[in-house]
């Protein structure tokens, strides 16, 4: 099952996947309303992945790391740099700052598979373009894209550390990928066409 929280600020979305028991998160924004919904299921909280290391899509790490000291978080290699890095995952510009510096925060790369719990394998697509650090997910029937594929939107590829021709590149390639799964991108409605097919 995967359950939607469309976050404060930016409108991003996080997503909760879980069976009856194990769950993993995809991006961390508003963490209350996420670590309710684990509370109210009975959830245990297995990995976090995150789609990109833009502050609107991390913001609430700092608090979910606090409650889960050991929690494995998975990013990409430039992902773990930008986390302790203020000015690349653009937190100096907000109120609160990010640099975080942890063993638990660990690289993935492209096509690697990862079984954060006994019944869920995540493969792992490099999506860079809109930011050096975006990675989209594959879990199941679902394709979890962050803001390198939102359909009908055009990537932002202006930032310091964007490739505008590897964004279009990657809009193209997920945007078909995303015909043979639900689509649930960084912001905006999920997409649920595969049982459609």
């Amino acid at each position: 099952m995967v359950k939607q929280f469309i976050n404060s600020v930016f409108n991003s979305n996080s997503y909760v996947i879980h069976n009856d028991k194990d769950a993993i998160l995809i991006d961390v924004g508003d963490f209350t309303p996420i670590q309710q919904y684990l509370d109210s299921q009975g959830l245990a909280l297995r990995a976090v992945f995150i789609t990109h290391t833009h502050y609107d899509h991390i913001y609430g790490v700092p608090e979910l790391m606090q409650r889960y000291p050991h929690l494995p978080i998975y990013t990409s290699e430039f992902g773990k740099q930008a986390f302790g890095t203020p000015k690349w995952n653009f937190s100096r510009y907000h109120d609160q700052t990010i640099c975080i510096i942890s063993d638990n925060i660990i690289s993935l790369h492209h096509n690697d598979i990862i079984s954060p719990c006994d019944d869920m394998k995540l493969r792992v697509l490099a999506t860079p373009g809109h930011d050096e650090s975006c990675l989209s997910f594959i879990c199941g029937d679902s394709l979890f894209t962050g803001d390198s594929y939102i359909p009908g939107v055009k990537v932002i590829a202006t930032f310091p550390r964007s490739d505008k021709e590897l964004a279009n590149v990657w809009y193209g390639k997920l945007a078909e990928i995303s015909q043979s799964y639900d689509l649930y991108p960084g912001h905006g409605p999920a997409v649920i066409t595969a049982t459609d097919l």
